[in-house]
């Protein structure tokens, strides 16, 4: 004859067993479930990364940007690029610390010719001219041709340098071309262009004004 508490004993323990096997099958089935919600947000979080791109403006603030709206404005990104370099390189005071803070922003701007192009403008003295001749130079760009059929992009910029002396003004032509190759954004170039095989096409002087006319007022109040 069977012991009824033997068989009550073992009628628990098989019941606990059970119990054992469904908590730990829900345990399972929950982490299951919980790394694939996880894994399903992780993807959702990279694709939409994807298509926002932060952009730096000029130091100054961050702007998010959809990569789609940028990539339609990529145009004006380049003219823009082509602008902000020359107002770093030719828009100069007669001080040291400035010029070199301005062309070694506009280093980041280009490749090895703009270099080449300050290291001959220095061994001209042209920068000492500036400094002991208490020179302020400007710079007006009237507009930025880009040809888009062929990478890298061909750009000729016609602008004008305005030379502020003590007694007279004087107006040059400024006439640069180059080649514009899409790189990688980054914080000293925002707009993810290169600039390549930079010259300088065209630099003689139009006009000397005196500094008490009004032509020079209106040039000296130019930005």
């Amino acid at each position: 004859m069977k012991n009824p508490t033997n068989f009550r004993y073992l009628t628990n323990l098989e019941t606990s067993f059970q119990m054992v096997r469904w908590l730990a099958f829900g345990t399972v089935l929950g982490s299951l479930l919980f790394c694939s919600v996880v894994l399903y947000w992780y993807i959702r979080q990279v694709d939409v990364s994807r298509q926002n791109i932060y952009a730096l403006d000029r130091g100054k603030s961050f702007l998010l940007t959809l990569s789609q709206e940028m990539n339609e404005n990529r145009p004006a990104e380049a003219e823009d690029h082509i602008k902000t370099f020359h107002k770093l390189f030719f828009e100069l005071d007669p001080n040291e610390n400035q010029i070199n803070a301005h062309i070694r922003e506009a280093s980041y701007l280009g490749d090895q010719s703009v270099v080449r192009l300050y290291k001959d403008l220095k061994e001209k003295g042209y920068f000492t001219q500036l400094i002991q001749g208490n020179v302020i130079q400007k710079v007006e760009v009237d507009s930025v041709q880009i040809q888009y059929n062929q990478s890298p992009f061909y750009a000729k910029t016609y602008a004008r340098q305005i030379l502020v002396r003590a007694n007279s003004v004087t107006i040059r032509r400024l006439i640069t071309h180059c080649y514009l190759l899409e790189t990688q954004r980054s914080v000293n170039n925002s707009h993810g262009f290169m600039i390549e095989r930079f010259k300088v096409l065209d630099n003689q002087d139009l006009e000397t004004i005196e500094r008490e006319g009004n032509k020079a007022y209106a040039y000296l109040n130019k930005r």
